[in-house]
């Protein structure tokens, strides 16, 4: 039996201001005294409080576009506008969540979500303990990162940067190194918080069911060109159904394009 899937905006925060713009934006890094052009032409723009997937074959490009989103690396060419401002370097406005959580090992779970902040001590305790509630480790404050598992170390590093309420959430295939269960649960948990906060995301995954499952837009990058191949807004409401017929229908498509 066909289901009826209801269709809704790309996103309840989509249509306000737009917060970040990429023109023209190319990358080529010399290798044994070559040119390698990794990205070439990369043109998107991001509404404030949208959730962009970045999908693409390993090797495509995706990480090097972040980096460059994050200031860790310039472009060859183009430019980056954060809120119409030409991006530089790192800076407050965006924090990064890699595969690997980086957290610091020697601090508790507590301490770790509480790096970073500034202000009365009182404030920063009560703030810690609403974001140790909101990832479910409030029984967990007091433990190092070596005696919890990859799930919950992914947990304290969502919370570490949500906390800091950056204008831009960069997550470079957080989910990755996850058992199946633990990833779903992960995913879960950062789109119940994508919706209370409505921060704005630039995800990259090589998954193409979790892109679905996530994504206002998807960019489908093109590993020969290095550039944008296709933008595919996801018209699924949430929660959406992996057996559902529109999903299954873009899960083809993408798989089939990539």
């Amino acid at each position: 039996m066909k289901r009826h899937l209801k269709v809704i905006a790309p996103s309840p925060f989509a249509g306000r201001e737009k917060i970040l713009e990429i023109r023209g934006l190319g990358k080529r890094f010399e290798s044994n005294g070559r040119l390698l052009k990794v990205l070439d032409q990369v043109d998107f723009t991001v509404g404030e409080g949208e959730f962009i997937c970045i999908l693409g074959r390993s090797g495509c490009g995706k990480t090097t576009l972040l980096n460059i989103l994050a200031g860790f690396i310039p472009p060859t060419a183009g430019e980056v506008l954060l809120r119409g401002r030409p991006v530089s370097g790192p800076g407050p406005d965006r924090c990064v969540v890699f595969q690997e959580d980086a957290l610091f090992p020697w601090l508790t779970v507590e301490e770790n979500i509480a790096f970073g902040m500034r202000g009365p001590k009182q404030a920063v305790k009560d703030e810690v303990e609403h974001f140790l509630s909101l990832v479910g480790l409030t029984e967990f404050r007091s433990y190092l990162p070596r005696e919890i598992s990859g799930g919950m170390k992914q947990r304290v590093a969502l919370a570490r940067v949500l906390i800091l309420r950056p204008a831009l959430l960069l997550m470079d295939e957080p989910f990755a190194a996850l058992d199946a269960q633990a990833r779903q649960g992960m995913q879960n948990l950062l789109l119940s918080l994508w919706a209370k906060f409505a921060h704005t995301i630039l995800f990259v995954t090589h998954d193409v069911g979790e892109a679905v499952k996530m994504a206002d837009r998807i960019l489908l990058m093109d590993g020969d060109t290095g550039s944008i191949r296709e933008e595919i807004p996801v018209h699924l409401a949430r929660p959406r159904e992996k057996d559902s017929v529109g999903f299954l229908r873009l899960l083809r498509h993408l798989m089939e394009r990539l």
